[in-house]
This record gives structure tokens, C-alpha cells and sequence, in this order.
């Protein structure tokens, strides 16, 4: 494997390991957040009916099938976005050869 080839393809992994940090920070993000507005809403939303802790718990349980949705959306989506970026050099149109450029005469 010649010089440039490794260069490429090192600058290949490093695009697919920035996208996979970047993945990681928004799902780490996400989650937290579902779950913090699930139980403020639900402290918040208890208290204005006096319920108890019911909406809280309801809330908080109906957060856990959410976030697992959300963060398998968002791998998926990175997962995609890693792919065409691996694929994108692989993909690029070589140059017209000398029968084509006679054809087109």
C-alpha cells in the first residue's frame, strides 16, 4: 500500500471515528434531557392535580421507550452517514478514456 493510500484511508477512519464521537455526545445529551423534562414535568403536573407521584412515575416510564427509539434513530443515522462517507471516493467518476472523447467528436 503506497504512501497516499494510507493517508486516505487514515483520514477515512478518522471522519468515521469524529462521527461516531459525535454520535455518542448527542445521544449521551439526548437521554439525560428526556428523562430530566419527564420528571420535572411530572413533579410540576403532580403538584397542579395533587396525584401524588403518579405522573411522575407514568412519565418517567414512558421516557425509557422513547429514548431507547431516539437513540436507535440516531445510530442508524450515523451509521448511514459513515457509509456514504466511506463510499464517497470509491464513487467519484474516473476520468472520460480517449474513446469516449472520440465518441463525443
Amino acid at each position: 500500500m503506497s504512501e497516499p493510500e494510507k493517508n486516505q484511508k487514515n483520514q477515512f477512519q478518522s471522519s468515521a471515528n469524529l462521527a461516531a464521537a459525535g454520535i455518542a455526545g448527542q445521544i449521551g445529551c439526548v437521554i439525560p434531557v428526556i428523562i430530566i423534562v419527564a420528571v420535572l414535568g411530572g413533579v410540576w403536573l403532580d403538584r397542579v392535580f395533587n396525584t401524588g407521584h403518579v405522573i411522575t412515575l407514568l412519565l418517567v416510564l414512558a421516557s425509557l421507550p422513547l429514548s431507547i427509539y431516539l437513540t436507535f434513530r440516531m445510530a442508524m443515522r450515523a451509521v448511514k452517514e459513515i457509509n456514504q462517507s466511506l463510499q464517497a471516493p470509491a464513487s467519484t467518476p474516473s476520468p472520460p478514456s480517449k474513446k469516449d472523447e472520440m465518441s463525443e467528436q
